[in-house]
């Protein structure tokens, strides 16, 4: 028997859970079968649950400071032991959370008007990001192709060369995509951003859902001394604590560190997040065989995926199963269809609600996110929705 069992049916009933009940505001449709957001529906390792629970019997929940041994051992021991990276005290300050700091690095070294770069399809979040702070677009799409996607270092050239650029925001491994980013690939895009004075700013969230784990490469092993590079994180994503705010960043910008660090008291966020820094101790000190077996669960859920797609549906949809995160990023360019066309009948047809492509983008590009981080039976449920709505509506179609 599994020491894990990530197949186990997980109600989040009354939890006020965006994924389920914030899905007919979005979708705007009742009963549909959630796949969007990125968060997961399996239950957080037990050790994590005890350390936060042991918190709470303490009864106590003031003002806490995180420049302690047991915020900073624990980052440093995982980031060991996992990416043979070593950090200093000093190089690791903990933040509310990680778009808390990327927006607030793109303000500080940035203007109102002043464009930032985002490779395209973007997580969403940062197409946003940008426009709530006056700040413009620079896009540089991939190049996507039966390998994969790659990155179009010409168009990231010229638009570092620009006067308006002045900061790129990397994600490592992209969402949504699912690209790990190779070393030779981020050696080349650190060095175009020091050439033309670009503050790079990498959110490495996702960090812990590269298989094998071998594969990741941080930009944190790349930072020079004062290097105007910031790399932020946390457990959010890859132990499921994505409505306990917090985040930690690391960087050599010494100036920068500081600074940031003020703005962050100055905002009146300085006191951390007491359940968080109880998590991060636990996750990191104890579950590491947690997380290389949740990865197995979830390369196996998208490997079905793969497998499902080319047995039933390779006339519509192509997908081929990325080596991290828990997110497949399928196209529907082989159907022919449209973007909204596409997104209404999975909604109206199929009852379920998946990611559309254009909230990624700046226009339509026929893919949808799909989330396969529960268990395997939902994931088969979802992908038997899909191949119902591509059936019918082809139907449709061809009619």
């Amino acid at each position: 028997m599994d020491k894990y069992n990530f197949n186990k049916e997980v109600s989040r009933a009354g939890t006020y859970s965006v994924q389920y009940e914030g899905t007919k505001a979005v979708f705007g449709a009742d009963g549909l079968a959630p796949f969007w957001i990125a968060d997961m529906d399996i239950e957080i390792a037990s050790p994590i649950a005890d350390a936060m629970k042991a918190r709470i019997d303490n009864g106590i929940f003031g003002y806490t400071f995180w420049q302690n041994p047991k915020f900073y051992e624990p980052i440093k021991h995982w980031w060991k032991s996992r990416f043979d990276i070593s950090l200093a005290d000093e190089e690791i300050s903990y933040a509310p959370s990680v778009l808390y700091t990327v927006g607030e690095t793109v303000r500080q070294h940035s203007d109102s008007g002043d464009s930032v770069i985002l490779t395209t399809p973007s997580y969403n979040a940062f197409l946003g990001l940008l426009e709530n702070n006056d700040r413009q677009l620079a896009e540089c799409p991939f190049i996507e192709d039966e390998n994969g996607f790659s990155f179009d270092f010409e168009k990231f050239q010229t638009l570092c060369e620009r006067d308006d650029v002045k900061a790129y925001i990397h994600c490592n491994p992209h969402n949504p995509t699912g690209k790990i980013w190779l070393k030779s690939e981020m050696e080349r895009i650190r060095e175009i951003c020091l050439e033309n004075n670009v503050y790079l700013i990498s959110d490495e969230i996702h960090m812990d859902f590269v298989r094998p784990k071998e594969s990741f490469v941080s930009m944190v092993e790349l930072m020079g001394e004062d290097d105007p590079v910031l790399v932020t994180t946390g457990l959010g994503k890859a132990f499921n604590l994505a409505s306990i705010p917090h985040s930690y960043f690391i960087t050599r910008d010494r100036a920068f560190r500081k600074k940031l660090g003020r703005v962050i008291g100055a905002h009146g966020l300085g006191a951390a997040n007491s359940l968080a820094l109880a998590a991060i101790e636990a996750a990191y000190t104890e579950c590491a065989d947690w997380i290389d077996a949740l990865n197995e669960h979830l390369d196996g859920n998208l490997q079905m995926v793969e497998d499902y797609i080319n047995a039933h549906m390779s006339e519509w949809l192509s997908f081929k199963k990325p080596a991290a995160t828990y997110l497949a990023w399928i196209s529907f360019e082989p159907s022919g269809l449209d973007d909204d066309e596409v997104q209404k009948a999975l909604v109206e047809i199929g009852g379920i609600a998946v990611s559309p492509g254009k909230m990624y983008d700046v226009g339509k590009n026929q893919h949808f996110r799909f989330n396969v981080a529960s268990n395997r039976e939902r994931v088969l449920e979802g992908l038997k929705r899909i191949h119902k709505t591509f059936e019918e509506i082809t139907k449709t179609t061809e009619g």
